[in-house]
């Protein structure tokens, strides 16, 4: 085959991208890397997509849009000094020697809002941190120097060095139909950096992904998205809902911390990441630490001979992934918690021969009516009886006659308490059941599920 061509469920054709390919000597691809946008894949469900082969002969009477195939250069140092990427929601701006974000618009019908300030982001500041493995800046010493007790700004510059003060002239922008994406690296320092910015049509998110090699002891390494809010209310994701906290503050965030004004916001999500922090109308996520133990009594089982050297990691390339949304309003209507179960939460993929089965192409098991409550579990029964489905209130907004539909028939369906026992019966029509939460209140319900074969796949 000279080109492959993506189907959805539905048999429309979808924009593609390769992204890594190999032919023969005969120009045949052989195996290849295919990039594509799912969308509005079913809740606890699946959508099918085929990769299609074509012919020489096919693949050239294709008009010229279809036969773009993975990505062309746009800019890169070779010519020009910056260079941008955007979708319909944002425009990015970045130094294409440094990896600096040096501008971030986000698109409106009432105007264009600038994100950053004065300064750029995107920024990894390498900081001084004499540390142990439990404390910034310091040993444990019986709480008395907790990190979340102590004001933390913003980097020193006489103790810390900025990701942009190097440059290595790599910096390239490309773009595809379906993702646009902005690469750098480079040296920093004694150490080694770089990212990778992409957009995606139709996605109202901006994804990074950075990568360090640490050699380094006792530093630890924070980015930075300066913004244009000066003044501005501060929010963390708590499990189960959001809460306000102090700026200059560094505190864990489950998902994501939004910094707004009740006008423009800016969420920054993270996955796995230890602590986040707004400082001076700056956005921070600590990425990393160089650290160890030491000093520590010898109790508890600890004999003090272990070495904790491997906490220095020192040599060790990690790869660190983060997501901006720029948004109008505060972050409840811009529905940051949306973004961030996305984020952290991508589709499940998996790639099988084409073969007869009873499954139709598009299929889910459920549907929640409220945009502002979440399914956060859905499970079997601890006694094996049933299905246990828990929800919550992300919003911290009452919800209100909220449905949740689903597929499969419900035989019976009850209220529990988080040790599944039974508090009330639900009534159930339509295979629906109805509930109201108060502002981030969590329920449970048991299910008894009618459990029934999909259909036969209409192609």
């Amino acid at each position: 085959m000279k080109a492959i061509e993506v189907r959805g469920p539905n048999g429309e054709t979808e924009p593609s991208q390769i992204l890594t390919m190999d032919r023969d000597a005969e120009g045949d691809i052989r195996r290849a890397t295919v990039a594509f946008i799912a969308r509005d894949v079913p809740a606890i469900g699946w959508e099918i997509y085929y990769f299609v082969p074509l012919s020489a002969q096919t693949a050239h009477n294709l008009p010229d849009y279809r036969k773009y195939s993975g990505t062309a250069l746009s800019d890169s140092t070779d010519h020009v000094d910056s260079g941008s990427i955007e979708n319909e929601f944002y425009r990015a701006t970045f130094d294409l020697w440094t990896g600096a974000m040096t501008g971030l618009e986000l698109k409106s019908k009432l105007g264009a809002w600038q994100v950053l300030k004065d300064r750029p982001g995107n920024i990894v500041a390498c900081e001084q941190d004499g540390g142990d493995s439990w404390e910034l800046y310091g040993n444990l010493n019986g709480a008395r120097l907790t990190a979340m007790t102590r004001e933390s700004g913003l980097p020193e510059h006489e103790h810390s060095r900025l990701s942009s003060e190097w440059v290595g002239g790599t910096g390239k922008i490309s773009v595809g139909p379906v993702f646009s994406e902005f690469h750098v690296s480079h040296p920093f320092g004694n150490d080694s950096f770089s990212t990778r910015v992409r957009v995606y049509p139709g996605i109202q998110r901006i994804d990074f992904e950075t990568k360090i090699v640490n050699n380094d002891k006792f530093v630890r390494y924070r980015v930075l998205f300066p913004t244009s809010i000066q003044t501005g209310r501060r929010f963390d994701e708590i499990p189960f809902g959001a809460i306000e906290r102090p700026e200059q503050h560094e505190f864990p965030a489950q998902n994501w911390i939004d910094w707004n004004d009740g006008k423009h916001g800016l969420a920054l999500l993270n996955i796995g990441l230890p602590g986040s922090n707004v400082a001076d109308g700056t956005l921070l996520l600590s990425l990393m630490r160089s650290a160890r133990i030491n000093a520590y009594p010898v109790l508890g089982g600890f004999d003090g001979s272990s070495s904790s050297d491997l906490g220095l990691e020192l040599g060790q390339e990690r790869t660190f992934h983060y997501a901006l949304v720029p948004h109008a309003g505060d972050w409840q209507e811009a529905q940051t918690f949306r973004a961030g179960l996305e984020f952290d939460n991508p589709l499940l993929v998996g790639q099988v021969d084409q073969h007869p089965g009873k499954f139709p192409n598009k299929w889910g098991l459920l549907d929640v009516s409220t945009s502002n409550v979440v399914l956060s579990a859905l499970m079997p029964a601890e006694d094996g009886h049933g299905v246990i489905a828990r929800v919550y209130e992300a919003a911290g907004q009452p919800a209100t006659d909220v449905k949740i539909h689903f597929t499969s028939g419900i035989a019976d369906a009850s209220e529990v308490n988080l040790m599944e026992e039974k508090l009330r019966p639900l009534s159930v029509k339509n295979n629906t059941i109805n509930f109201d939460l108060r502002p981030f209140e969590i329920k449970t319900f048991r299910l008894q599920l009618i459990v029934e074969k999909p259909e036969m796949a209409s192609r």
